[in-house]
């Protein structure tokens, strides 16, 4: 990775909450790169628990070793790794047969690795892959992309999911700095898998999807302190949403901080429920005196129609030090039960449901901010009786409005439970800078 990073990672390095998910939203909302004079590079690594990603291709030839043969024949079948491991709106592209198949193979060192899909609709360009190996959670390592022979100046976020000891199923979202074409040749050059040195190169092909992206220009300019944001535009796809917002600030001071505080941006459907926001990349410059970021921020494609979409501004602050950790005993048969978060508000804990292979924690959020359908900045699980962490996601899923439910290891039921949360610091929102959006 670059070493050059943007200066928010100090502040972000601060927040003391050990747990993944929480580290994940805090992240992937604000991890965004910055440069002075030049052109960023693989600055962005948005999720701080997602897994590596490597991608590569099966030699010009028609022979398969037969150590590849049996690593392709033990991979168990799958759909789609965009159904299994991808957002909602991979699901969507996926099931509607928008991503394109590739299914190309290489192995060096012992490391197979094949490319599934590849999905490319001018809102997100994303891949999935297959890593097999001995330790298949291994990081894999920086590579180079280029576009038809050109290198590409890009950001990625990586998520994925084990499927067996030695296999793992992720998906890789690519921000380019500059735009790509509607169709390239893309190449891709890995050389390290966590501590393995080696060579994963691959080409496959990519086309834009030929379904419809609506592009919506807002051009709204907004002032707050010493920011200066503009509201450029909004593509909506059938696999999500991407807007495209530039901050401006002095050069002394950083463009996605307003004092110590993050910004960050919830997008609102008319019924006033952020969608969930994905992930956010940046590229900045200095322009006459002025840091300038150029900011994309992804959410998951609108569930349900709505005529306006809205942009809340809303700030994360970094610099409060230690939460104070909550813990409740949790008892199935004396719910619902009620969590003070102090000024964040309530979450109800409504019901804790078993079946075959894990848990299911149903809770209700009662608060003034909106958060979204995976409850980024607030974090909550189970913990049993020797303090392990029995979370399986990282983050809940909202069922509808304010109710969410997550998914937990199973234990018996009469094992005791700990829930366990923090006080939470209050997420400020900027309600007199909403931009909203007509949709029609």
């Amino acid at each position: 990775m670059n070493n050059e990073k943007h200066d928010i990672k100090k502040a972000i390095d601060q927040i003391d909450v050990p747990h993944d998910k929480l580290d994940q939203s805090i992240t992937s909302a604000m991890k965004a790169a910055k440069t002075k004079n030049k052109k960023p590079r693989r600055k962005i690594w948005p999720s701080a628990t997602a897994a590596s990603f490597a991608a590569c291709m099966l030699l010009g030839s028609a022979f398969v070793s037969p150590t590849m043969a049996r690593v392709l024949s033990s991979v168990p079948v799958l759909d789609s790794v965009f159904e299994f491991a991808g957002d909602k709106g991979l699901v969507i592209a996926s099931q509607k047969g928008l991503s394109n198949e590739v299914e190309q193979t290489v192995t060096d060192q012992g490391i197979s690795l094949t490319i599934k899909d590849v999905y490319y609709d001018g809102t997100r360009l994303s891949i999935s892959y297959i890593q097999e190996s001995p330790h298949p959670k291994d990081h894999l390592g920086e590579f180079q992309l280029k576009a038809d022979g050109q290198v590409i100046n890009f950001s990625d976020s990586r998520t994925g999911k084990l499927l067996t000891e030695t296999q793992f199923a992720g998906v890789m979202n690519i921000a380019p700095v500059e735009e790509l074409p509607d169709s390239f040749e893309l190449s891709m050059s890995l050389k390290e898998v966590g501590d393995v040195a080696g060579s994963w190169d691959f080409e496959v092909p990519v086309t834009l999807s030929d379904e419809d992206v609506k592009t919506i220009e807002v051009n709204k300019k907004l002032v707050y302190q010493d920011m200066k944001m503009t509201v450029k535009e909004m593509k909506i796809g059938e696999a999500g949403i991407k807007l495209s917002v530039s901050v401006t600030s002095p050069d002394e001071i950083d463009p996605n901080m307003v004092g110590d505080d993050m910004l960050n941006l919830n997008l609102l459907n008319d019924q006033g429920f952020a969608l969930t926001q994905l992930d956010v990349y940046g590229s900045g410059s200095i322009v006459n005196g002025q840091h300038v970021m150029n900011m994309e921020y992804r959410y998951e494609p609108l569930e349900y129609a709505s005529e306006t979409l809205t942009v809340s501004p809303y700030l994360v602050p970094v610099n409060t030090g230690q939460s104070a950790r909550i813990e409740h005993s949790l008892q199935s048969d004396q719910l619902p039960l009620t969590i003070d978060q102090g000024k964040m508000g309530n979450i109800i804990v409504q019901d804790l449901q078993y079946d075959d292979e894990k848990m299911l924690l149903y809770f209700e959020v009662d608060s003034d901010f909106t958060y979204d359908g995976h409850f980024q900045f607030n974090t909550l699980w189970l913990e049993d009786e020797k303090g392990n962490n029995l979370a399986i996601t990282g983050y809940p899923e909202r069922v509808e409005g304010n109710t969410y439910v997550q998914e937990f290891k199973k234990v018996s039921k009469g094992e005791q439970l700990t829930l366990v949360t923090f006080e939470m610091p209050y997420l400020d929102v900027l309600n007199e800078l909403n931009v909203k959006i007509p949709l029609k």
